[in-house]
């Protein structure tokens, strides 16, 4: 019966942690979803630690102004976290290598659209895909700190089992029948397990953490004729009290200082005909994306940079969009600043674009085309406000003045809900076991 305690106590443990996850989730701003004009914003933020997410974009309502459910869909899946590979988060942070860095942050996307609707008003289908990763440039400093959380976090996970490993076989040795026996006699190795955890640095501090769990205790069940629950239940309170640690670490992974590149490439398909065996694509987009995070006072800031090329293809849109201006070659840059405040952020974002292509102007005495370049330009500024319901879903709200709108007549404004769901990635678990 004791071994079955200290089982289920040890899968409650575990259960706590492997729910915990160790970034937050951040807004839907995958490659396919933005190249199918679902998310106006052209810097796509850092991906979260989710092996996939998924995303549902509505605009509120339809071209008769009645209200529409969501029927424009995101994908973004990472292959190297859909499986336990046996590596440290420190070892996945700071890999030997940066080819092995890109492979794990490599990520797939995939968008879709029931809703695109071309010039003529015929309402057709489309999907684009996307692939993006990123590299991390961090400083021996931020090593050390990232250790030192890991170390602690792999001490506080053992801290519950031990504990009630030595509480039953205190039970069995002095026959202990009441509440107050159990706790009594389990005190000062609690305390003194604690005050280990924290490397010796504070004994008072420990006694208090043992203070608060003890005050706690009150609550919790007691049968002499059935200790399995107040055991179970104890170690539940053990390990909240000590999760802590837990967030001390997740507050800094949020907030770690440094620079950080995503690359990220996308394409997208058009089906004219709503037929499978045809079809067309529009264009195609290229990112550079800087970003850094800015430390001690200013920590809960990120400026993030974006560098992005899109060509278009222009045979396309004179065939379905013939009234539309459309420019080849593309060039978007731009400025976004995000403030992080717990489960509440905000991102302000301003982009600049240079558009030009080359037109036939005829031809010269020997035959040759002559061509004349025909340059434009156009500005667009976002806010974006993002509120993190639980860790694996987020609401996020979008408006502002886009660019002009090349496959559409309905304006600049941006007014855009989306909801974002994350499904798997590394958790507590995944830091402190290995």
């Amino acid at each position: 019966m004791k071994k079955w305690i200290l089982i289920s106590a040890i899968f409650y443990i575990g259960t706590i942690h492997s729910q915990k996850k160790i970034d937050a989730l951040t807004t839907p701003t995958s490659p396919a979803a933005s190249i199918l004009g679902m998310q106006p914003s052209a810097i796509l933020q850092s991906k979260s630690y989710r092996a996939l997410e998924a995303a549902l974009f509505t605009n509120f309502s339809n071209e008769n102004g009645n209200s529409i459910l969501p029927n424009d869909f995101g994908l973004e899946f990472m292959p190297y976290w859909a499986n336990d590979h046996g590596i440290s988060l420190e070892e996945y942070l700071y890999p030997k290598t940066d080819l092995k860095q890109i492979l794990r942050n490599s990520s797939l996307s995939l968008a879709s659209t029931q809703n695109f609707m071309l010039q003529d008003s015929t309402n057709t289908k489309s999907l684009a895909f996307g692939y993006r990763t990123s590299l991390y440039f961090g400083n021996s400093r931020d090593k050390e700190i990232i250790q030192k959380h890991i170390e602690s976090l792999s001490q506080n996970q053992r801290v519950g089992s031990k504990i009630i490993s030595e509480l039953t076989e205190l039970a069995d040795k002095f026959k202990l029948k009441t509440k107050r026996e159990y706790l009594t006699a389990i005190h000062d190795k609690l305390t003194d397990r604690i005050y280990q955890v924290l490397d010796k640095k504070s004994m008072k501090e420990a006694e208090e953490i043992t203070k608060n769990i003890y005050d706690a205790t009150d609550a919790l069940p007691f049968d002499e004729n059935n200790i399995d629950s107040f055991l179970i239940s104890f170690s539940e309170l053990i390990e909240n009290k000590m999760m802590g640690s837990y967030e001390e670490f997740k507050s800094y992974i949020l907030t770690r200082q440094g620079l950080n590149i995503d690359l990220a490439y996308a394409i997208s398909l058009n089906f004219p005909t709503n037929e499978f065996k045809y079809s067309d694509v529009p264009r195609q987009s290229f990112w550079i994306t800087p970003s850094y995070k800015f430390s001690d006072k200013f920590n809960f800031l990120k400026a993030t940079g974006v560098l992005r090329y899109e060509w278009y293809n222009k045979k396309y849109f004179e065939n379905y969009f013939p009234d539309t201006k459309v420019y080849k070659n593309n060039f978007d840059y731009g400025l976004a600043f995000l403030g992080q405040f717990k489960k509440f952020s905000i991102a302000l974002e301003a982009t600049a674009r240079q558009s030009h292509s080359l037109l036939a102007a005829g031809t010269d005495s020997l035959g040759n085309t002559l061509y004349t370049k025909e340059n434009s330009s156009d500005f667009q500024y976002i806010s974006t406000f993002s509120y993190r319901l639980t860790e694996q879903v987020a609401l996020t709200y979008q408006i502002g003045s886009s660019f002009k709108p090349i496959f559409n007549n309905n304006g600049t404004l941006v007014s855009l809900l989306s909801l974002n769901f994350g499904f798997g990635g590394p958790n507590v678990t995944d830091i402190t076991s290995k």
